[in-house]
């Protein structure tokens, strides 16, 4: 018995309950979107025992499908508990600082993959969050306007590929380190408030 397609059906229940549009990919697999807006979607793939994105976040492991359910929801915006996700900033400052030392010498290329799905995986935690502090700032202040755009730019970068050379990946790698490191640190002055 495959238990892959029984925890993804599992998962699949939890999510449809957690309001997300479901939609199955495969058997091992399914595709979440926001309820009104099917462009804010998430791919999600039972393997060797936890749930990941389409980028290798890990977002849970098989018999948690409820709270890897929440998870989704609130990476596709549309969690219905309306709290966030614990954000643990030790884990995500030792990614950025393993990803900013990658300056000297030739980096493995399955190395900087690696970084670069979890820096994205970091982003996608942060940048909801941060996008929803930003509605405490004064909506026509230029600093409202500032981080606006710095916020549009970093969900941007998360759009695009690694590139072909090992120096394009690198220099991607870093700048989503640093992007990263400046919505910890929105995060990190938000939480002293």
């Amino acid at each position: 018995m495959d238990t892959s397609n029984d925890s993804a059906a599992i998962l699949a229940e939890h999510l449809e309950a957690n309001g997300v549009a479901v939609v199955w990919a495969d058997s091992a697999a399914v595709s979440v979107s926001h309820p009104l807006n099917s462009a804010v979607h998430e791919d999600v793939t039972a393997v060797n025992g936890r749930y990941v994105t389409a980028y290798g976040y890990e977002v849970g492991q098989y018999g948690d499908e409820q709270e890897t359910a929440h998870r989704v929801a609130y990476l596709v915006n549309a969690g219905s508990r309306g709290e966030s996700l614990p954000v643990d900033v030790e884990l995500i400052s030792a990614t950025i600082q393993r990803a900013l030392r990658l300056g000297s010498g030739r980096p493995d290329p399955d190395a900087l993959t690696e970084l670069e799905e979890e820096l994205r995986g970091h982003v996608a935690l942060l940048l909801p969050e941060v996008r929803e502090s930003a509605r405490s700032l004064w909506p026509n202040s230029i600093e409202a306007h500032r981080l606006h755009a710095r916020l549009d730019g970093i969900w941007r970068q998360t759009q695009r590929s690694l590139g072909r050379g090992v120096l394009s990946a690198q220099i991607r790698v870093h700048q989503l380190a640093r992007d990263c490191q400046y919505l910890l640190a929105w995060h990190t002055a938000g939480s002293r408030r």
